[in-house]
């Protein structure tokens, strides 16, 4: 263990000795996202649902095999306990400074999600959304799912063991059942060693080993970049 958090610790530090020296790295994320783009109207949204975010546990997206909202092809794992919760309140505050739509907290959500729950059973996971922003006369819903969030074991020099978060923000219309956008954030921190081209990336974020909760974060800002916005 020693050995192995030594080795990404000195990785580390070598690839930020040559970006100090002048090396000009362009940088990438560590895997794609997955991602979709649907040019339409948002004119008619103006009041917005934040529904909270759902965990999908690793049996779960085995079964499956895809986003049951988007159909993305998923990478599940662990999730440490609190993940959903977490991403559901930097969600929240991120469409209060950017979004411009009139807002209704996931609180009034965890009801009528229950209720509409027992009355369909077998309810898609997109049509809940639908349901549970028609309910209140919500114009659309938001809400995620979040599919791992593996917390780092170490500390922000060194790893035994990076962390890995992967989920998914939707945005439905609800008079249609649109989905009007979408994206993933699928990560696992690395070692500089491994890929030079995660050195702006890595830079960016801080120059060191991120917590899951960091790393969220950062997905989450660079996800919601090009999230709809009303002018």
């Amino acid at each position: 263990m020693a050995a192995c958090k030594s080795g990404r610790t000195f990785g580390m530090l070598v690839m930020v000795s040559c970006l100090v020296g002048g090396i000009c790295v362009t940088g990438c994320t560590m895997s794609p996202r997955e991602k979709s783009r649907h040019p339409v109207q948002i004119s008619d949204i103006k009041v917005l649902l934040v529904a909270p975010v759902e965990t999908l546990s690793r049996q779960q997206v085995a079964s499956m095999n895809q986003c049951p909202i988007c159909n993305a092809v998923l990478d599940g794992g662990p999730i440490a306990s609190g993940a959903a919760d977490y991403i559901t309140r930097q969600l929240m505050a991120h469409l209060k400074a950017k979004s411009g739509f009139t807002l209704l907290g996931p609180g009034m959500a965890t009801g009528i999600r229950a209720r509409i729950i027992s009355s369909d059973i077998g309810i898609s996971r997109k049509r809940l959304l639908v349901e549970m922003g028609r309910q209140i006369d919500a114009d659309a819903v938001v809400s995620g799912v979040v599919y791992r969030f593996r917390q780092r074991v170490g500390s922000k020099l060194g790893v035994d063991s990076p962390a890995s978060v992967g989920f998914g923000i939707h945005f439905v219309r609800c008079s249609d059942g649109r989905l009007i956008w979408s994206d993933h954030f699928d990560e696992t921190q690395r070692d500089l060693s491994e890929n030079l081209f995660q050195l702006r990336s890595f830079v960016k974020r801080g120059g060191h080993w991120l917590t899951a909760e960091r790393l969220a974060a950062h997905g989450l800002r660079e996800i919601m970049a090009d999230f709809p916005v009303r002018k």
